[in-house]
Formats: structure tokens, C-alpha cells, sequence
């Protein structure tokens, strides 16, 4: 379940305005401190066969707030305030309740989150594609990172597609829709408060 949250927080952090001729990675980042979108996941194999889809909402506030809800085919809630991540499985009525703050440190839902290290844990390469989108290949530089590739595509406003290769030849393909940027969003929206009768589980 915490790679869903890591893929869809990488995603929902890069929406950004578009620069005026060939934009870095860095001008797609400038100047955003919220998200908010709607997602269709697909994650294909190691053969490029279809295995799973699943659709949802992802909201983020800068900084390591965001707010994770899947919709279909069942329903699963991640919310994390700064300090704890909240999981809620609603079929298995189950809260795993975990401290956030060296738990997605070395993933690219944070590195992504805080652009000023981008450059650092990755090799960064912009390409066109026969899509119409511009691209950027990220190659992390450290050998213990759990992705081998990500790429992001961009059209020429915003982040359209994402997707992440792991070292089994998988990958996670995230398409959004629906983009607000830099939304306002209350302080309840990242604030979690188990339903009566749930298990809660802390780690």
C-alpha cells in the first residue's frame, strides 16, 4: 500500500504552468504549494500485460501533507499531517497509523515534494515523444532507491502522465485529470479521525 502512496505523491507534485520555450524540469516545479487532481492507475508487468486499474482523488499541501483517496474498484484512504500516516482500509475496517517523518525520506513522492534535491538524487533528461508531450527521464543516482526510472510527461501547461519503473520490469502508469493548482484547502482536510469500531494499528 506505501508504494501506492509514494507513486500517486510523486504524480500530484508536479503540476505546474508551462514555460514559454523549452522549460526545464525546474520551471515545471517553481511556485506550487498546493495540488489537487483526479487519477487513473494502471500497473502494467514485466510483459506489458494489464494487471490492475484503480481510480481516485490526490490533494497536496507543501510541506508532506496530502490526502490519498481510492475509489475504485474498492475504497482506501492514506492521509498524513506532517507527523503520522494514516492507512484506512474501509473493507478490513483497519487503520495502520505509522510515523511520517523518515518514511517516504528517501522515495520520489519527497525528493519530488522538495524540487531543490532533485538534481541531486537523480540524472535529469528531457526528450519529445510522437505523443505531443515533453518528457523527462529521472535515473536515481543511488543504487538503493526502490525505482529504477521515473518519467513525466508534460503537455504545455501541466503534468499528464507519469510513470515509474521498478526493478522487476513493472510499471505504474498514472494519468490525471481534472488539475487545480495551488487550491486552498483547510487544515481538516489533512487531519485524520478514526471512525468508532475501526481497529487502529500503530507501528
Amino acid at each position: 500500500m506505501l508504494n501506492r502512496i509514494i507513486i500517486m505523491l510523486t504524480a500530484s507534485l508536479l503540476l505546474l504552468p508551462a514555460a514559454q520555450a523549452a522549460p526545464s524540469i525546474e520551471d515545471y516545479f517553481s511556485n506550487l504549494d498546493s495540488f489537487e487532481a483526479r487519477f487513473v492507475q494502471r500497473l502494467f508487468n514485466a510483459e506489458q500485460e494489464l494487471e490492475e486499474e484503480s481510480s481516485g482523488v490526490i490533494k497536496i499541501q507543501r510541506p508532506d501533507r496530502f490526502y490519498l483517496q481510492y475509489r475504485e474498484p474498492y475504497e482506501q484512504l492514506y492521509i498524513a499531517d506532517g507527523k503520522k500516516l494514516w492507512s484506512y482500509d474501509t473493507d478490513l475496517e483497519q487503520i495502520i497509523v505509522k510515523q511520517q517523518k523518515n518514511l517516504l525520506r528517501d522515495t520520489p513522492a519527497m525528493i519530488l515534494s522538495n524540487p531543490q534535491n532533485l538534481q541531486r538524487q537523480y540524472r535529469v533528461a528531457q526528450y519529445k515523444s510522437d505523443d505531443n508531450l515533453t518528457w523527462f527521464r529521472l535515473t536515481p543516482k543511488s543504487s538503493e532507491n526502490q525505482f529504477e526510472e521515473v518519467q513525466l510527461g508534460f503537455d504545455s501547461e501541466q503534468i499528464r502522465i507519469m510513470e515509474l519503473k521498478d526493478g522487476f520490469g513493472r510499471i505504474t502508469r498514472l494519468e490525471f485529470d481534472d488539475i487545480r493548482r495551488n487550491p486552498s484547502f483547510t487544515a481538516e482536510t489533512f487531519r485524520f479521525t478514526p471512525p468508532p469500531g475501526v481497529d487502529v494499528i500503530e507501528q
